[in-house]
């Protein structure tokens, strides 16, 4: 990473060994403000095995994409609680990086000291849930939540990484990695942080890209679906909120 950040110790991509295109993609996102990633590529699919499937999951109607992309957080995870201390950031292969990217990031890791440790910096628009503006101050861009937002994009230190794998090995996984995630941090009393305004967005939801995690739906469909959600929780329920 050429661009000096303090704090940011590395950069984790979320990836499928086939998805050559969406690796592409992530890379030249982040090229765009200068950084580079490690690519976590571990446990397709077709790697998955009896044994590790009986030592990280529970039984659950959880699909084989389900739980790749869960061990793929899990290989982060265990990369970033043997790391460096400090903050690092995982991306899943679809974001979009706003223009303001870089603002964003840097005012995440300015104002995370103000929280205690353990959190989660939640950069993205997951689920499309935002800070009511009713709450919202001027200069402030962190927020309190009480819930997680999507796992395409999140800032943890190697202590709450440590956490959550020490969950994972007494508890199994059992839901889709964004809930289990959500879950768990509860119970492990890790505060969520949301960012406002979010900096990231999914390109699997703007219909840049196909999804095996959910129903399919064409691109276009995708897309009117997100910016309805959209339009509606971050527009017109700030109205009243």
């Amino acid at each position: 990473m050429s661009v000096p950040l303090t704090d940011l110790q590395s950069i984790y991509v979320i990836n499928v060994r086939a998805f050559t295109e969406r690796l592409a993609h992530v890379r030249a996102q982040l090229a765009r403000f200068d950084l580079t990633a490690q690519v976590i590529n571990e446990w397709d699919r077709e790697a998955l095995t009896p044994q590790i499937e009986a030592q990280y999951f529970c039984e659950s109607p959880l699909s084989q994409a389900q739980k790749s992309c869960a061990m793929k957080h899990v290989v982060a995870l265990q990369h970033i609680a043997t790391g460096t201390a400090g903050y690092h950031l995982v991306l899943e292969d679809d974001v979009v990086l706003a223009e303001d990217f870089m603002q964003g990031l840097k005012a995440a890791l300015r104002e995370a000291p103000h929280y205690p440790d353990p959190h989660v910096i939640f950069l993205g628009c997951g689920g499309n849930f935002y800070t009511p503006r009713s709450q919202r101050r001027q200069g402030q861009r962190l927020y309190p939540a009480t819930r997680g937002r999507f796992a395409d994009s999140y800032l943890i230190t190697p202590a709450t990484a440590q956490r959550r794998l020490q969950w994972i090995e007494l508890n199994r996984i059992s839901q889709p990695m964004d809930n289990q995630f959500e879950s768990m941090d509860r119970i492990l009393g890790i505060q969520m942080l949301w960012l406002e305004d979010p900096v990231v967005e999914q390109g699997s939801k703007l219909g840049l890209f196909d999804t095996s995690l959910e129903p399919a739906h064409s691109g276009w469909v995708q897309w009117l679906k997100f910016h309805l959600e959209k339009l509606r929780r971050k527009y017109v329920y700030q109205l009243w909120r």
